[in-house]
Parts: structure tokens; sequence; C-alpha cells
């Protein structure tokens, strides 16, 4: 019988001023990694409170169902037996499970969604969503999909490439019963214009957003041109573009959110002088997805202080020249400002030569290109609803790696609403502890070391966590060839 591991942190967390709740972790058993996995997909949490996961198979679809410790209980398998087909997506949305795919049929290609319950349990017959006349010289992407936080709506959508560019894009807006509520089949900007994705999302109400960054922009020669555009689709052919500008500084790493308290758009990016890659403050939007309209444009600049801070004991060169950090998470304020989340990003490659020795040609000396991944400090900076800064804090990180793309890096995110939760790995060293800081609403932070991986033999994936409740995460671990889920329970 496989046996989840369990332990209690020797802290407590507040929540509210009279309750106090202890910590847990729980792992599941290690499952080897086979060949034939593709991939998996953490799906949440049912009404008894097992832990859904979607496993890809080359040639199968399953869900496995662990209990609230994580130890495995059963498998169901999801695999269509009576065609040819290929798997987009697995989500869970509210009661309900969705399994989007495709198959192609007649010389056309389908999208359909077949529904299961939470004990997966097919409920009816597979609905059609979509279907593509499949002509030579077309070139469509695959199908992307993404379902509203409150488990209402999905967003499903691709691309029709021209010239090697995004030309077209056809979108889809259907509710949690898979019925189509919009249907649109739109141009995207071509006249100084190469659209490349950076988000997407479909909100609270059902409106899809898109954010595009014009490839073609140079800020060092034309600091007026459109630099970022939001694309919202209405119905049909009806679109409303917001089309992001600055005369005076570049903008970049653009990042966004939904508040649904407004139904408004708050857009983040950082603020560079032309060309040069470090950055010297913040541009904050709010936008109005129903009519297109800025409703407010802020550029804050950072003063010497702010930036001795974010450099913190780097020389006097680095504190004037500060990089401009990725844009990872925006957290809506209840008073309609934003949690502003950055984390410094690089990746650089090296050469380095080498010689072996062949029998036929002697000594020979090659060379190999190695790739670095760093993720160091992440940036926090509360911003009210006028775009100015309340508090601005910092947490120290730094790690290295290499030939990984940076699996082990970065950090995980629980927001728990009375409290903001980071989770990562000290270092990415499978000997590594793994830390965890909670931010109060002023920004005060607490460090505490949870545990240390090697030891409970798992290596976490941050980046890949989803948060499953208000107080609940899991994270992925590949450790020594072997694929487990830790439930961190706050």
């Amino acid at each position: 019988m496989n046996k989840s591991r369990v332990w209690y942190c020797c802290f407590m967390f507040v929540f509210l001023p009279a309750i106090m709740q202890a910590q847990k972790i729980f792992i599941s058993d290690p499952q080897k990694i086979s060949t034939e996995l593709v991939g998996y997909n953490i799906l949440g949490k049912n009404k008894n409170g097992d832990v859904l996961v979607y496993k890809k198979y080359r040639f199968e679809d399953e869900i496995d169902i662990y209990d609230k410790q994580m130890t495995f209980k059963r498998k169901k398998e999801i695999t269509i037996k009576t065609m040819d087909y290929e798997s987009v997506e697995v989500y869970k949305s509210g009661e309900k499970i969705y399994h989007f795919y495709t198959y192609k049929e007649n010389k056309n290609n389908y999208l359909a969604v077949q529904l299961f319950n939470e004990d997966v349990e097919k409920k009816g017959e597979p609905i059609l969503l979509d279907s593509t006349s499949l002509k030579i010289g077309e070139n469509f992407s695959e199908f992307k999909i993404v379902k509203s936080k409150n488990n209402a709506y999905f967003l499903i959508y691709k691309y029709e490439f021209s010239a090697g560019r995004i030309d077209k894009m056809f979108s889809l807006v259907i509710n949690s019963e898979a019925a189509l509520l919009q249907k649109n089949d739109i141009n995207l900007p071509d006249i100084n214009y190469s659209p490349i994705l950076i988000k997407e999302l479909i909100t609270d109400s059902g409106i899809p957003v898109f954010l595009f960054e014009n490839d073609e922009f140079n800020c060092k020669k034309d600091k007026t041109a459109v630099q970022y555009s939001f694309v919202l689709p209405k119905q049909g052919s009806a679109v409303l573009y917001t089309d992001i500008t600055s005369n005076d500084f570049c903008l970049d790493e653009m990042n966004f959110a939904i508040d649904n308290s407004s139904g408004n758009i708050i857009a983040i990016s950082f603020l560079k002088e032309d060309s040069k890659e470090y950055m010297v403050g913040y541009n904050y939007q709010v936008i109005d997805p129903s009519s297109s309209s800025i409703n407010l444009k802020h550029n804050y600049i950072f003063p010497q202080e702010t930036l001795d801070e974010i450099a913190g004991l780097a020389t006097e060169k680095a504190i004037k020249n500060l990089p401009v950090y990725q844009i990872g998470n925006i957290v809506p304020r209840a008073d309609g400002g934003a949690l502003l989340v950055a984390e410094y990003y690089d990746k650089t490659v090296e050469s380095y030569e080498y010689t072996n020795y062949d029998p036929y040609y002697g000594y020979r000396t090659s060379t190999r290109q190695v790739e670095f991944y760093e993720y160091d400090d992440i940036l926090l900076f509360s911003i009210k609803p006028d775009g100015t800064p309340s508090w601005n804090n910092v947490i120290r990180k730094k790690q290295i790696s290499r030939e990984d793309r940076g699996v082990n890096s970065s950090y995980a995110i629980i927001n728990s609403k009375q409290q903001i939760t980071f989770i990562f790995n000290e270092d990415v060293e499978q000997n590594s502890n793994v830390l965890q800081y909670e931010m109060e609403a002023d920004g005060a932070l607490d460090r505490k070391s949870i545990f240390n991986a090697n030891q409970q033999e798992v290596q976490l994936r941050p980046s890949s966590a989803e948060q499953i409740s208000f107080n609940e995460i899991i994270i992925p671990s590949i450790y020594k060839k072997t694929l487990s889920f830790v439930k961190l329970q706050l």
C-alpha cells in the first residue's frame, strides 16, 4: 500500500486574530518516469478534497487521484479508443472536467470537448466546437485554451500565419456548459507592426483579452511608435484595440491582470532610456476593456534610495545600470491598486573548447556551447490606485544552473488574501533547502526554511506549481528520474 509522507512544521501561521494553524506538507510516492510520459497538468481538488492530476502518455490519457495526504488512490483512463486524436488540454473548472482534443476527418480538422464530473465519469456526448478545412498552403497554429478564474468561461484561439508573421486570429468563448457565446475572425495590425503574443486571458465576465508586443518597434529610432497593443475581440470581425506608446521612455516586460472588482485591465511595464538595457522606473496603466480607453497612465521614476535598495550590495556601476526585471505577477489590491512582483532573469551562452582523440584524424579541437540560467532577486512594489507606490521591498535570492532551462529556479506564489507567500529553492543543487517568505499587507517579510529537498528526496519545480485553494498549493518534483507532487497547506 502506498503511504504518503507528512510532517508538521514547528511554526505557525496567523490568518485571523484568534485562529492559529500549523503548516502541513504532504508528498506523494515517487513514480518512475517512463519514456511514454509526455506531460502532466495539476487539475485541482474535487469536493472530497482529493487532488486530481492529468497525465498525458504517447497513446493514453489518464487522471490520477490522490487523497488529502497525497496517497495515490486510483487512476481513471480518459483515452478515446475509437479515433485517432490529439489531446489539447485537460482542465478542471468548477465541478466539471473538460477534455479538449482535435481530430482529422475528411480533410477537416475538428476541435471537440468531452465533459466529465469530478469522479471522472462522462457527462453526455462529445461537443463539437470548431472545424477547419485543411487546404494546401494554409498555415495554422495549434489551438490554445485558457479558463477564467471564476470557472465560468473558456477562451479558445488559434492563429493563421502569413509570410512568417501572425496575420489572423480566430477565437471562441464558451461557457461552463461548452455553449458557444462568441466567435471571432479578426485581422491583426500589419502596418509597421509585427505582433508577438505576450499574454492572453478571459475575464470573469467572459471578455477575452490579448496583449501583443510589436517586434518591429525600435526605441532608439522612434519612441512614439506603438510598442504594445491590447486586442479585445467582440463578435464576428468586431474588435477593439488599445495601442500603448510612450514618448519619453521605452517600455519593457509589460504584463497585466484583471481587477475583477472593477473589470479594468491593470498593465505594468518597466521604463528604459533609449536602447539601454537597464530600468529607471515603471509605467502603470488602467484600461477599460469595454471601451478600450486608457483611464490612467502614470510613469514613476525610481529615486536614488529605491535604486540603492534594489541593487543591495552591488557596485556603484550596477546601481546606475539596474537590469530590467521580468514582471511575473500582478496582484490587484482591494482599493484598485496592485502588487507588482518582478524577478531578475538572465540567460547566457558560453563557448568551451575541448580536445578529443580520433584514431583516423588524431587530436581534434571542437567547441561546445553551454547555456547558463540565472534567476535572482524578487522585486516587490505595492502600487496605489493613482500609480504611485505605497511601499517596495526585495526578496534576495540567487539561483544559477546550466543546461536545464532553469526548471528548478524561480518561485511559486500563494495568494491567501491575508498574506502572500513565496516558495523557492535556496539554490538549485539537490541538497538545497526550500525557503518560504511570507509577505504581509505592509510589505513586511518573514523568512523560514521549510525543509531540505534532498532529505525528502524531492527537487521542486516552483514555476510549475498550481494553487488549488486559498491556502494550498501543489508543486511538482522530478528527482532522480521519478515524479512526485508536494502539497503545501498553510
